[in-house]
């Protein structure tokens, strides 16, 4: 099986450090290596193994001698794998970097108790921004991490800038942020590190005129920040003692939008991109329609509500619909938000003999300020489906599930189909994955 890696390495993994190995994927390269689950990889070569970004930076190389930890003994596993191809190894995430904000807009104070235990962490981790594209506010990396991404050259980050005015970003995260966030971007970018970024509007925090130099000071940095998203704060019903906020509502949405357009233009004059794009959401609010596929450049956003309904009607337009579909009864579920553009879709397929009903699901859970199909927890699904009983499939919207497909009330799509007593599927962003995952579930039905 192999040789002690280095001579009286024995201590505990706990002590020591590692990442564990919680799966391997049959005929992957981490099976054909001898990796097992509860393994723990302590060296990459002779580089410690410090956490997953380590094993990342390692795992580039097509060949690699792991150290890892088994039984109490250091053992060497020789690891190949084809350029390109998935080392098919899931390992224990780490425990998160927390964030010391305090948000007036924070999302996960605003939600109820009794969801996964994961949303009630606040994490702001470097290592989750650029292996997840989790977003961060950096105001709570030190000179360690800072020279880590730097090292490591951890490019492109997700962050959360919200606001360039130092005392409106104060307010918006609530405490005195240290240094400007333009100031740790621009240092960081000396070092090749390039950002995807994020402006939440919160009404009378950084709307009007903070927002148009924050797009301004954005702009002026286009050659690190790859993109800004535009997105309207997003409010639930459980805001008790918390500040006091607006939503968004038709008028500001249309001068965020106005304001977007403006400075977006002048940006793809000078460097043939827009950069800056408005969300979905915003475009909706404002009763304004979805702009065409050009806008969204190469859709660097989309995980943001950036382009997603564009994607939709996209992949519509080239949709194949399977013929073991025909016939059959399908039932769409979706946000109150987008649930027009669902139907337009809908009555697509109904035109090529599929018969579909959209259910509009209202988000109980939150409150209906919250329109979004992402935001629905599995109960609100499944009491939104009266009159579901003779339907073949029930479709969920992509972004309801995590990675590990439970819903935000921690419902699987086993659970879900077993109370609904009809099978149920996950959509994709793309339309045409979709049908093909109808398919198959019909396949293997």
């Amino acid at each position: 099986m192999g040789a002690p890696l280095f001579e009286g390495d024995t201590a505990c993994p706990e002590a020591s450090g590692g990442v564990k190995v919680e799966g391997v994927g049959p005929g992957s390269p981490a099976a054909k290596s001898g990796l097992r689950p509860g393994d723990v990889i302590r060296y990459a070569g002779k580089v410690p193994v410090r956490d997953m970004l380590d094993l990342y930076a390692a795992s580039l190389e097509r060949e690699l001698t792991l150290g890892i930890y088994r039984n109490g003994e250091v053992i060497l596993l020789p690891l190949r794998r084809r350029r390109g191809e998935d080392l098919g190894l899931e390992i224990s995430p780490p425990k998160p970097l927390v964030c010391n904000n305090k948000c007036v807009f924070c999302f996960v104070d605003q939600m109820p108790p009794g969801l996964r235990r994961s949303l009630y962490v606040k994490d702001e981790d470097y290592r989750l921004s650029f292996l997840h594209g989790n977003y961060l506010t950096l105001t709570n990396i030190d000179a360690e991490a800072e020279a880590r991404i730097v090292d490591m050259h951890l490019s492109p980050l997700y962050v959360s800038v919200h606001a360039t005015d130092r005392n409106a970003r104060d307010r918006l995260i609530g405490r005195e942020a240290g240094e400007p966030v333009l100031e740790t971007m621009d240092r960081l970018a000396a070092s090749g590190i390039g950002f995807h970024t994020q402006i939440v509007i919160v009404p009378g925090y950084n709307d009007g005129g903070i927002l148009d130099r924050t797009l301004s000071d954005l702009a002026g940095r286009h050659q690190y920040i790859l993109s800004v998203s535009v997105v309207p704060v997003g409010l639930t019903c459980h805001r008790e003692r918390l500040p006091a906020i607006r939503e968004v509502g038709r008028e500001l949405a249309m001068d965020a939008v106005k304001s977007v357009d403006l400075i977006r233009k002048k940006l793809r004059e000078h460097t043939g991109r827009g950069i800056i794009y408005a969300g979905d959401e915003l475009f909706l609010r404002a009763g304004l329609p979805i702009p065409e596929d050009p806008y969204y450049d190469d859709y660097p956003q989309l995980d943001n509500g950036v382009g997603l309904i564009r994607t939709l009607i996209e992949s519509t337009r080239r949709m194949r619909v399977p013929q073991n579909i025909k016939g059959k009864r399908l039932i769409f579920v979706t946000g109150t938000l987008a649930a027009r553009y669902i139907e337009d879709v809908s009555a697509e397929l109904r035109r090529r003999g599929v018969s579909v009903d959209v259910a509009a699901v209202p988000n109980r859970l939150f409150g209906p300020s919250v329109t979004v199909s992402g935001l629905l927890a599995g109960e609100d699904v499944l009491g939104g489906l009266s009159g579901a009983g003779d339907a073949d499939l029930i479709v969920l919207p992509p972004s309801i599930t995590n990675a590990d497909g439970l819903t935000l009330d921690g419902l699987s799509v086993d659970e879900m189909a077993a109370q609904a007593g009809i099978p149920v599927v996950v959509a994709e962003y793309d339309f045409k994955q979709t049908l093909k995952r109808i398919s198959h579930a019909f396949k293997a039905a």
